[in-house]
């Protein structure tokens, strides 16, 4: 396991921020001199903290406007992950968990609309013979850690 220390975490919270912050920036926003940002950043990366460099995307502005989670209650003999991993090649698919309870799998799905939502569930869903039954609940509003 990697040891993460102050400076680690105040160079990884202000990435959390803005991945596209330049070492020289980020030096400035932590008071953390250029050098051993640098170095600590390749350390990071070599360790794997940082597995990537991301974006967050404003879905509203292409027509995604619509969330759900859907829970997922397998068949029996089903594998899980397998399954899991089926479902996250779908476009829709934004996120996906193997979980425990009353289901076995929740994945979050972003759509147009209702009626894209209903095509989802009721035509690409349904084409699952490991899924035994699904429950489908649609977010009023998706607030997301900053």
């Amino acid at each position: 396991m990697a040891e993460i220390d102050e400076k680690d975490r105040l160079i990884l919270n202000t990435l959390r921020e803005n991945s596209s912050l330049s070492i020289q920036k980020i030096s400035r926003k932590t008071g953390i001199p250029i050098a051993t940002v640098h170095h600590r950043l390749k350390r990071l990366r070599a360790e794997g903290v940082i597995k990537k460099y991301t974006i967050v995307i404003d879905h509203t502005k292409f027509g995604k406007r619509l969330v759900a989670h859907i829970l997922i209650k397998a068949t029996p003999k089903s594998d899980h992950v397998v399954l899991l991993q089926k479902l996250m090649k779908h476009e829709s698919v934004e996120d996906g968990s193997a979980i425990t309870g009353a289901f076995d799998v929740m994945i979050k799905v972003r759509v147009a609309d209702v009626d894209e939502l209903d095509r989802f569930v009721l035509k690409y869903l349904r084409t699952f013979d490991e899924i035994a039954t699904s429950e489908t609940m649609i977010a009023f509003r998706n607030i997301m850690k900053e």
